[in-house]
């Protein structure tokens, strides 16, 4: 028989970053745009063609996929992928630094959080949750006035551990001292944020923005929501949790 306990009974929500509380895609494409400027401003091509965002960001997926880089910081692989960038285009000495550097800039400071992310947050830590992140990702919460929410930030190349391994999210609960169970997480990857985190215990909200995604609800998923604020709604709405039996 599954076990129940209440909503009261939950009390750390857990987000995942890039695409749930903040923009990371247009970030990292303007970036890319600017470094491939900088490409052109060189006079450097590849093999006679421009330099494109896109063939920057092939690249840069080729690098992350090597076995060494696995835990890599995210800083390091894409300053690796320029640097083989500039090697294959011909680029002066120093010039991968240079790009790295203006990309990095821009890419931070180009996050920006979706419009529904402080209000959500807000309201959830005024209803006395504890409030935290786990990402793959780099993005600086800090950067976003987000330091005073947060309770911890949890980084996979920090920890030891990345999505979609379940074990990123208990590493979480115990670092807050409390059990999976008494966590919700929210995050809008069905696979690493809704079936990593519904296997490591804690109850799954997938965030599918704008509903664009028909079809029944996912298997691992305990709710879904297409905007942020239905997250406080959501909470306060559900008296009981259902909570499979191996849930720790």
């Amino acid at each position: 028989m599954p076990r129940r306990v209440t909503a009261g009974d939950v009390s750390v929500i857990t987000f995942d970053g890039d695409e749930t509380l903040w923009d990371f895609q247009g970030a990292m494409r303007r970036a890319l745009a600017l470094a491939a400027e900088l490409f052109a401003a060189e006079g450097v091509t590849l093999e006679g063609r421009p330099v494109t965002a896109v063939w920057l960001a092939q690249v840069r997926d080729v690098v992350a996929g090597r076995p060494e880089f696995a835990n890599a910081l995210m800083e390091d692989i894409r300053r690796v992928a320029f640097e083989e960038c500039a090697q294959r285009t011909g680029a002066g000495a120093g010039f991968a630094g240079r790009v790295h550097a203006e990309y990095m800039r821009a890419r931070h400071a180009g996050v920006t959080l979706y419009p529904d992310a402080l209000p959500c947050l807000r309201e959830l830590k005024a209803m006395g949750h504890r409030l935290a992140l786990i990402t793959n990702g780099n993005s600086r919460p800090e950067l976003l006035g987000l330091t005073g929410l947060l309770a911890c930030t949890v980084v996979a190349a920090e920890c030891g551990y990345r999505k979609p391994d379940p074990q990123i999210y208990r590493h979480a609960a115990t670092r807050l001292g409390v059990r999976p169970r008494e966590c919700v997480h929210v995050g809008d990857h069905l696979v690493e944020d809704v079936t990593a985190s519904a296997e490591a215990g804690m109850r799954a909200v997938w965030l599918d923005r704008g509903g664009a995604s028909a079809g029944p609800r996912p298997a691992r998923a305990w709710h879904v929501v297409t905007g942020l604020l239905a997250v406080p709604a959501l909470l306060r709405a559900t008296p009981e949790l259902d909570m499979p039996t191996q849930v720790g």
